[in-house]
Formats: C-alpha cells, sequence, structure tokens
C-alpha cells in the first residue's frame, strides 16, 4: 500500500507540475507584449532555428530559419520576439538568435557588389582618363602646329616689313637719283649752252683771225718793194 501510495503522490505531483506548465505557456502565449516598431533583423550564426505560434517549446512550430535569414521584428517580450518571415507567416522565436547585424554572407556578396561597381567605376574613370591623355597629347600637337604657323607668319611678317622697309629706301633712293638727275639733266643744258657759245666765239675768234691774217697779206702785197742797189762792176 505504501508503494501504491507514493506512486500515486508521485503522479499528482507530476500531473500539478505539467498543469503549470501549461498554465504558464498559455499566460505566455496570452500575454500581450509590448508592440515595437516594425525592423528587420537577421538570425544569428546557429544551425536551424524554430519559429513557434507562442513562447514556449510546447507551442507548434511554424517555421525553421537558417542562419543569415531576414524576418520582420513586429514584438518582443523579455525572451521571445514575434517576426514574420519572408512567406508571409508570424511567430515567435528566441530573442537571442535575432541581431540587427547582417550577416557576413550578405556583408560579402555587398562587399563584392559594391568592388564591382568600384572595379566598373575605376575602369570608366581609366578610360575617361586616357580620353583625356589622347585629348591633351592630340592639343599639344595642335599647339605646336599652331607656334609653327606662328613663327613662320612671324617670320614672313619680318620679312616683309624689311622688304618694305627696302622699297621704301629704293624709292627714295630713286626719287633721289632721278633729282640729281634733274640736276644734271639743267647742268648738262647750261653747258651744252655755254659750250654752244664758246664753239661761236671760237668760230668767230678763228673766222677774225683769218680775215686778220688775209687781211694782212693783201696790205703787205700792197706795200711797194724796196730797191735793190747794184753792185758795181770791176768791168765797168
Amino acid at each position: 500500500m505504501i508503494i501504491a501510495r507514493r506512486k500515486r503522490i508521485r503522479k499528482y505531483i507530476s500531473a500539478s507540475a505539467s498543469a503549470f506548465t501549461i498554465m504558464l505557456s498559455v499566460a505566455a502565449g496570452t500575454f500581450q507584449a509590448d508592440p515595437v516598431e516594425a525592423e528587420t533583423l537577421y538570425v544569428q550564426p546557429s544551425t536551424e532555428v524554430v519559429v513557434r505560434r507562442g513562447q514556449g517549446n510546447d507551442y507548434k512550430i511554424v517555421g525553421i530559419v537558417k542562419d543569415g535569414t531576414a524576418v520582420e521584428l513586429l514584438e518582443e517580450s523579455d525572451s521571445y520576439s514575434l517576426v514574420r518571415l519572408d512567406n508571409g507567416k508570424e511567430g515567435w522565436m528566441l530573442k537571442r538568435f535575432l541581431s540587427s547585424d547582417r550577416p557576413l554572407a550578405d556583408l560579402v556578396s555587398s562587399l563584392k557588389i559594391e568592388m564591382a561597381h568600384l572595379q566598373e567605376k575605376e575602369m570608366l574613370a581609366t578610360q575617361a582618363m586616357q580620353n583625356l591623355e589622347d585629348e591633351l597629347a592630340e592639343t599639344k600637337a595642335e599647339l605646336n602646329t599652331s607656334i609653327g604657323e606662328r613663327d613662320l607668319i612671324r617670320n614672313d611678317f619680318d620679312a616683309l616689313r624689311r622688304d618694305t622697309a627696302d622699297v621704301v629706301k629704293i624709292k627714295d633712293d630713286l626719287q633721289k637719283t632721278l633729282d640729281e638727275n634733274s640736276q644734271l639733266a639743267e647742268k648738262l643744258v647750261v653747258i651744252e649752252s655755254e659750250n654752244t657759245s664758246l664753239k661761236k666765239d671760237k668760230a668767230v675768234n678763228w673766222f677774225l683771225a683769218g680775215a686778220g691774217v688775209l687781211f694782212a697779206g693783201v696790205l703787205m702785197g700792197r706795200l711797194p718793194k724796196p730797191t735793190r742797189r747794184r753792185k758795181s762792176s770791176l768791168l765797168s
């Protein structure tokens, strides 16, 4: 009898404990946690995390989420959080498995995407820089060509200016020569006039001289000749 009584007592205690546990679970399930602003949380590293209908292991499993799964936080209690899965189901899971930090795989993926974008931007920037360098080289070549053309134009201008100065000098020299020639021509006219006058004077002088000689001859021809004395002959 004693043994049977002990068995009944143990059974009663066990039933009472089970009832108490059920009451706590019900109380926990009916307890309304403070609502929180919806935000996205991530499941921390773990093999699998169970999502249940209520806050306790006695509630039915709604879903199982893996490490890094994104869930939407709806409510929070001391140890549990009410979340919404990507399939739209809602359930409670232990709060310690949630974190606002993105999972490492997502971070690595994001970094890879960002690195790809940066590499693309770097490639575009490199291409743009190469294009700018090509344009700079082309501009330098055009500048050098322009400088060469400018130097040629400057040389041509200097030569033209020298030629113009030479032309002006030649014109001045020509005008001076023309003036000198005009003066020489005037002097030549005077000299020719004087020469003509001298020739006329010389002809007159020669004429007068000839006339004087002729007149002297005529005069001398008319003069009486002197008589010659005959020499006395010894025979006479």
